[in-house]
């Protein structure tokens, strides 16, 4: 779906009575934020990042500018970095204050490990979770399965009416109300499987090295 027939739909529907729907401006900043709701609350989009081990580095940068790290971010935003793995493929712990020889995300983007231990030249894999870029025209495509377009909806009326000068709160918590329950039924609707939701909250927690 593009943006344009995201924001007809809209204006013919939850946004009928507001100003906010001529403006395409604010209805691209309205649906941008309700699908990088749902990438949160679900987890739709994973891809891998390889982090090469170099001479005395024990921090690496997710964020596609760190020579030692090979990721993709042309058509993507990293939300979390989710698992962890060795040269070898075996699993590593993240954050993990007891296992001196896990990673760490001091922060949602860096990696830090013991500086001994690894050898220089080592790859690790880690699996990250991760958003489209934010649409910057009507022309964009909406990069969202069409099982969730309903909950964008409700998303981008909760996010515009609580924008509304004079907009009660009813109207406006009416609208996260049906946001929350579209995406529970999505799920028992079998639309979204199980594994794809996540109730932790996204923080950017520093956990302290061992």
């Amino acid at each position: 779906m593009l943006a344009s027939e995201a924001i007809t739909n809209l204006s013919n529907s939850e946004m009928k009575q507001l100003y906010a729907k001529t403006d395409n401006t604010a209805m691209l900043g309205y649906l941008n934020e309700a699908v990088l709701a749902l990438h949160k609350r679900f987890n739709l989009w994973q891809d891998e990042a390889i982090v090469t081990h170099a001479t005395a580095v024990v921090q690496y940068k997710l964020d596609g500018i760190d020579a030692n790290v090979t990721i993709d971010l042309s058509d993507k935003k990293l939300l979390l970095i989710t698992e962890a793995y060795d040269y070898e493929g075996t699993e590593l712990s993240l954050n993990d204050e007891d296992d001196t020889y896990g990673a760490v995300t001091p922060k949602y983007n860096w990696i830090e490990f013991p500086l001994a231990g690894l050898a220089v030249g080592e790859d690790f894999s880690f699996i990250f979770r991760a958003a489209p870029l934010d649409m910057t025209a009507v022309t964009d495509t909406i990069d969202l399965p069409p099982t969730l377009e309903e909950a964008m909806y409700f998303y981008v009326a909760f996010r515009a009416h609580a924008s509304q000068k004079g907009t009660k709160d009813t109207e406006n918590m009416n609208h996260l109300a049906k946001f929350n329950d579209s995406c529970d039924r999505a799920q028992a609707l079998g639309l979204i499987v199980a594994e794809s939701m996540v109730s932790h909250k996204f923080a950017d927690t520093t956990y302290p090295w061992p």
